[in-house]
């Protein structure tokens, strides 16, 4: 099945769009509630993340690709410029919040933090 792909500006105001873009994809593959609850948070555990590092960014991408260990959802930061952030998040701390609601997670992160989480939901889709 093709992926989902959606683009949005890079701004806590936007969180909403990929939280609800997150419980579409989730319907059309027939996550119980739960599960689709889990994925909105995690959407929103990880825009936190990736507004918060030291850049800042102009896009946030988020892509949804079925594979046969589950559903594999990406959230990216892109055209970013560095800045000095006051309080960036922690990733460690996010990472830990995010693995409680998906089984898999982990970080891309260089020098101005972390800037892409991959998830990965249950096989149940």
């Amino acid at each position: 099945m093709t992926p989902m792909i959606l683009t949005v500006p890079a701004r806590e105001e936007w969180t909403l769009v990929l939280r609800m873009a997150a419980s579409g994809v989730g319907a059309l593959y027939d996550l119980p509630v739960d599960l689709m609850d889990d994925l909105c948070t995690a959407i929103e555990e990880s825009c936190d993340l990736l507004l918060h590092q030291d850049y800042t960014a102009e896009t946030m991408t988020l892509r949804c690709e079925p594979r046969s260990d589950g559903l594999h959802v990406i959230l990216t930061a892109q055209e970013r410029t560095s800045r000095r952030e006051e309080c960036p998040a922690d990733a460690d701390i996010a990472r830990m919040i995010i693995q409680t609601l998906v089984r898999q997670v982990s970080l891309d992160q260089d020098e101005g933090g972390v800037h892409c989480v991959h998830m990965t939901l249950p096989s149940e889709v």
